[in-house]
């Protein structure tokens, strides 16, 4: 019964990341993790996971032992290996499994009085379909606001517009950005607690008004100038050059986040039709962008001539990449989707030649 709780439990990990949007390829390397750590378990005879159960696990696949479970960490290796064993431990304690959630907790800012009103607000917020670092944001805006009410001694039901304004002078020291995402969130946070009868309604509506100019700092954007000339340095015969001119046109032509850049993968590339599909990281939402040419070929590059390929993870052992434009084109396994065109052709990225590594992750090591 005990082994047959955690394949539930692995189950249910494995259709949250599906309905979270995560690719099949991230999904398939979860799924090597959450299988070895479900042999660990029925080894030991167990059908729930301990921290110290899970930093076992952990060591005995990274040879890196943690002091605690969720401490802070660089290993990227560990990283991996801890994300899967922590979302399985959260089903089989019976907790929902967040995949967005970060392994370790932001500090809690928010009165003990006040926890449990924290604790709506925060459902109430997801239930809204607020990304989770909206969420991570106005959790910490509205901590910090109970926080000052706690200090102060003002209860909710006797909330003025007197004390609103006192907290939001509090923050004079943060920046003119950092202080504008502070007010949007008190507002919300200020009609959850009217719609709930918690405290005076209008409140949200009497804010003292906050004047944001965007860039009103150092300048944060490059010239298509500048942009030309970082590319033209970057030595692309080296294998991290190919990496670097590939990330950086990436993140120029197509407007990537860094945090959608770091976990592109080779099957968001559509080489036929010639788009990029990804799953945006920040949003949760898709996002379809067109796959300009040189784009294609830095990517198309680095993938044949920089970055390292992966053993046993190739479509076929014996399908070769064209390296000359006399050699021809070889047939693409069955059941490979993932093709690109040969080196020296006269097509674009979208034709049709040499086979990549299927659902490969996107390491940019």
């Amino acid at each position: 019964m005990g082994e047959a709780d955690v394949r539930v439990a692995v189950g249910g990990v494995v259709t949250a990341l599906r309905e979270a949007g995560r690719s099949e390829g991230t999904i398939r390397r979860y799924q090597a993790v959450l299988d070895r750590f479900a042999a660990f378990l029925a080894g030991r005879g167990l059908s729930t996971a301990s921290d110290q159960v899970c930093v076992d696990f952990i060591a005995g696949q990274t040879g890196t032992r943690l002091g605690a479970l969720r401490e802070p960490v660089a290993d990227r290796d560990v990283k991996a290996v801890r994300r899967p064993v922590v979302l399985v431990a959260d089903a089989l304690a019976g907790r929902a499994v967040v995949i967005d959630r970060p392994v370790i907790p932001a500090k809690d800012g928010c009165p003990a009085r006040f926890r449990l009103l924290g604790d709506d607000y925060v459902a109430s917020c997801r239930a809204r379909g607020n990304a989770e670092a909206t969420v991570a944001a106005k959790d910490k805006a509205a901590s910090r606001f109970l926080g000052y009410l706690d200090e102060t001694g003002v209860g909710l039901a006797a909330l003025g517009v007197r004390d609103v304004s006192g907290f939001l002078l509090r923050q004079r020291g943060l920046r003119r950005k950092t202080i504008a995402g502070m007010r949007s969130s008190l507002a919300d946070f200020l009609a959850f607690l009217a719609a709930a009868g918690r405290a005076p309604q209008g409140l949200a509506d009497r804010l003292p008004p906050h004047r944001h100019l965007r860039h009103e700092s150092e300048p944060h954007l490059w010239t298509a100038e500048e942009i030309r000339r970082l590319l033209a340095v970057i030595d692309r015969q080296s294998a991290a050059g190919k990496r670097d001119y590939a990330m950086i046109l990436l993140t120029a032509r197509l407007g990537l986040r860094i945090s959608d850049l770091r976990q592109l993968e080779l099957g968001d590339l559509d080489w036929r039709a010639k788009t990029l599909t990804i799953i945006q990281h920040k949003t949760g939402r898709p996002l379809s962008l067109p796959l300009l040419d040189d784009v294609g070929w830095a990517v198309i590059d680095y993938v044949r001539h920089g970055r390292p390929e992966p053993p046993a993870r190739r479509c076929s052992s014996s399908t070769a990449i064209p390296s000359t434009r006399s050699a021809a084109p070889p047939r693409s396994p069955a059941g490979c989707r993932a093709t690109l065109p040969a080196r020296g052709s006269s097509s674009r990225p979208a034709g049709r030649a040499g086979c990549i590594p299927c659902a490969a992750r996107w390491p940019w090591p």
